[in-house]
């Protein structure tokens, strides 16, 4: 207990004295990671259906939802590894959704979707998401086989820490996976030295794993044999072991993690004196655990409180004098589990719906998306789920067989989790490169689509080009003599209009500018790794024929009435503040609306409105923080007003005064106080109305901007040119059913869909009700996935009842 106690205190109150791990550490993970989850509405279709889908990005280092993301891409790959299709999708705070058409053009069994950014792409790591999806055919396949165990099977034995050490007991993983990288049980598994003697026994799981402690003698490879239930043996003999050294051996108790760090007599003058680290690691934070080896002593033991360690996956990596790891070993701290403060209960309303409320119970809002399936449904099987593609999959180098198996109830999932853990050997993250090989920025953070704009003639001082798009809610004027014209960070629609015209004098007419566009597509691959060949299988067959592209939707009933447009100004307004309409103003050509409220007797310095508010003495009054000295006086800075004509010479913050805005500027009910930038170009002729005046309840003043709408620019427009855009974000839709034979049908109820709500908001201990349609079913399955606002995970099913 002595040496135990004594690494305890290390652990509590060690001072880092090898600053170049933890440095070169910090650097590699400094940057921002994306790492994306797609939430299906199922995994298994047919033909004429569509693949529904929420988005969800976390930044690895918050393991929060992804304030930043925007561009998504989500790719179709074919059985060969070819990319089919791709689409962009629009994330905003962290989620984003869709759907993708399965036509005529989904001709294989099999497909693989993809979900990446450009950004990624810089670290070497890949944390993109993959999840296999199957098309049912209404024809069967003549070269399908039967489902049966093929002869090739894969037997690893994988030591604790990466190697075996001679007289010492080693823990040894077990893998026996077949062709289809499934995991196989054995019937009986045996040890045997090179004697042929039996030392143990070993059986390995429906997962395929297994783990045996043996002690290792000086020099001897040992044998395990296991025997399968079809009647099938199988043979691997361990390496040799090493003379010298270091190993782990790591238990799990209730709250401790236990880890052993076990040497041999043969070590013990090598090792004496020499400190070694036990790097404790997530790619947000890590400790550092020191201590010293002596001549006496082959077992150090490490007590590790799960309590003050970091939640989910910690690496541990053991270094030598020389910083250089020799061993490591990735375990799992279990986090609380959200998903049991989300509860669903269903109502009925009509003899064709129920109402579904979804209730939260916990003290913090949460977003969800959700699948309702028939309760017999086959069609849906995720690789993962939201927990494993964010706290295991970005930890693990290999493929994991239904990785979301080891964050659901089971009361096994811990051990096997371990498992899983320990045959994975080192993580994903090489310290060859975290030590050399740092990330790059290659490949742009995008945000929206850049477009560059060519035309032919050139404007004189009275012309200008005018843009508008009214699905993309744009609306802008060029007047500078420049081409290419280039507009940035635009969130375009795919197949949406484009305008453009030429303007003179009060005259429009058309031009057709010659467009550039990007950040629109992604050249990605698909990592074979990730194909899950099913040499043996059985062909999903579907008795329904494909279903209709012309689907019928319930057609809504729309009661039209002259409706007065609803006004948009701000509280209070009418009374309170003036207000300009532009069109009833005589304004100069090309005016920007900068320059309408500084005839208004506002002043602008430094991208800051300055208020139009006398004093008595003729000074103009400012917020002012002193934050200098007085160079010449060395008095302190204290001045409450500034002549009028000390502004016209202001043209930046001097002498590290800071001017706290003193007039808050609204453009469409948004506040850009801070980025005033925005309006400057913004004309005149492009405003709808002004509201300004003092500041209700605050010191300053207030202006309040209101642009037209596309549709009320365009109004007094008539010669234009259209373009249809071919690129673009996915277009977001409301989920449909498509027409369905039978509701009674088997396929229908093995892989037909009920309904499919994305895009929930939970508030905290509040609930949302929507309803949902029975379709004849009895019961019904509902999926859920989602994140809470702190980054807690929620992934929950459960059976809901339909009568």
């Amino acid at each position: 207990m002595k040496k135990i106690n004594l690494l305890i205190a290390l652990f509590l109150s060690i001072q880092c004295i090898s600053q170049n791990i933890d440095q070169l550490y910090s650097n590699y993970f400094e940057n921002t990671r994306e790492i994306p989850y797609l939430h299906l509405n199922k995994t298994s279709f047919i033909k004429g259906e569509e693949i529904w889908f929420q988005s969800y990005v976390i930044e690895q280092n918050s393991n929060k939802l992804h304030p930043t993301t925007s561009n998504l891409y989500v790719s179709i790959f074919d059985e060969a590894g070819q990319q089919k299709e791709q689409h962009l999708i629009h994330v905003k705070n962290g989620i984003g959704y869709g759907s993708i058409p399965i036509d005529s053009t989904f001709t294989q069994n099999n497909y693989y979707i993809k979900a990446s950014t450009n950004w990624m792409k810089n670290f070497s790591e890949d944390n993109s998401f993959t999840q296999k999806i199957s098309i049912l055919s209404d024809q069967k396949n003549i070269n399908a086989k039967a489902s049966s165990e093929d002869d090739f099977f894969e037997f690893k034995l994988m030591p604790e820490g990466g190697h075996l050490l001679e007289n010492t007991v080693n823990n040894i993983a077990i893998l026996i996976k077949n062709q289809n990288n499934k995991g196989v049980k054995t019937k009986t598994g045996i040890i045997k030295d090179s004697n042929g003697n039996s030392i143990g026994e070993f059986n390995t799981n429906t997962l395929g794993f297994a783990n045996v402690n043996i002690p290792i003698t000086k020099g001897e490879i040992y044998t395990f044999v296991a025997t399968l239930n079809n009647g099938t043996t199988l043979t691997q003999n361990t390496n040799v072991p090493k003379q010298t050294g270091v190993t782990l051996n790591t238990k799990i108790l209730d709250d401790y993690f236990v880890l052993n760090i076990l040497t041999n007599k043969k070590s013990l003058n090598i090792l004496n004196g020499k400190k070694y680290r036990v790097f404790i690691h997530t790619t947000r934070s890590f400790k550092n655990i020191f201590f010293d080896f002596n001549n006496t002593d082959k077992n150090y033991v490490l007590l590790l409180k799960k309590q003050e360690l970091f939640k989910g996956i910690n690496i541990i990596t053991l270094f030598n004098e020389k910083n250089q790891p020799v061993l490591e070993r990735l375990i799992y701290n279990d986090l609380e589990d959200t998903s049991n403060k989300i509860k669903v209960t269903t109502s009925k309303i009509k003899y064709d719906s129920i109402q579904a409320t979804i209730i939260n119970y916990s003290n913090e809002k949460i977003f969800l998306s959700s699948s309702f399936l028939p309760s017999s449904t086959k069609a849906y099987k995720p690789n993962n789920n939201i927990k494993s593609q964010i706290l295991l999959q970005p930890y693990v180098k290999g493929f994991i067989e239904n990785a979301n198996y080891y964050f659901n109830t089971s009361k096994n999932k811990s051990k096997d989790l371990d498992l899983l853990l320990l045959t994975q050997g080192w993580s994903k993250y090489n310290w060859g490169n975290i030590f050399n090989n740092p990330p790059k920025d290659n490949f742009n953070f995008e945000n929206g689509i850049d477009v560059t704009l060519t035309f032919k003639e050139k404007l004189n001082s009275k012309q200008s080009i005018l843009i508008f798009s009214d699905k993309n809610n744009l609306v802008k004027e060029i007047k500078d003599n420049q081409s290419p014209v280039e507009l940035t960070n635009l969130y375009l629609k795919k197949d949406s209009d484009f305008n453009f015209g030429l303007k003179f004098n009060e005259n429009t007419l058309k031009i057709n500018p010659y467009i550039n566009y990007y950040n629109y597509s992604l050249k990605d691959v698909f990592d074979k790794k990730n194909l899950i060949l099913n040499k043996n299988f059985e062909i999903k067959v579907s008795n329904f024929k494909d279903l209709p592209s012309n689907v019928t939707v319930l057609e809504e009933v729309i009661l039209k009435a002259n409706k007065k447009d609803k006004e948009i100004k701000p509280y209070g307004a009418a009374t309170i503040l003036t207000n300009v309409k532009m069109k009833d103003v005589l304004i100069p050509s090309g005016e920007t609306i900068i320059e309408f409220l500084k005839f208004k007797g506002f002043g602008y310095v430094n991208n800051r409105f300055l208020p139009r508010r006398k004093l008595s003495n003729g000074k103009i009054r400012l917020d002012i923080i002193e934050s200098s000295t007085d160079q010449n006086t060395g008095n302190s800075t204290d001045q409450n007003s500034i002549d009028g004509s000390v502004l016209n010479q202001i043209k930046k913050e001097d002498d590290g005064l800071l001017i706290h805005p003193s007039v808050r500027v609204y453009l469409n009910n948004n506040e850009i106080t801070n980025t005033l930038w925005a309006l400057e170009n913004i004309y005149t002729n492009t405003v709808k109305e002004v509201y300004y005046g003092e500041d209700p309840g605050r010191f300053g003043e207030i202006i309040y901007i209101y642009t037209l709408s596309p549709q009320e620019y365009t109004s007094k427009k008539n010669q234009f040119s259209t373009v249809k855009i071919p690129v673009g974000f996915n277009q977001e839709k409301e989920y449909y059913s498509p027409k369905y034979p039978s509701f009674s049908n088997s396929t229908y109820k093995e892989f037909g869909a009920i309904y499919w709500k994305p895009n929930i908001i939970l508030e905290p201990n509040k609930t949302i009700t929507f309803s949902v349609p029975k379709n004849y079913q009895k019961e019904a399955k509902i999926f859920i996935e989602g994140i809470t606002e702190s980054g807690q995970l929620v992934s929950k099913n459960q059976l809901l009842n339909f009568e």
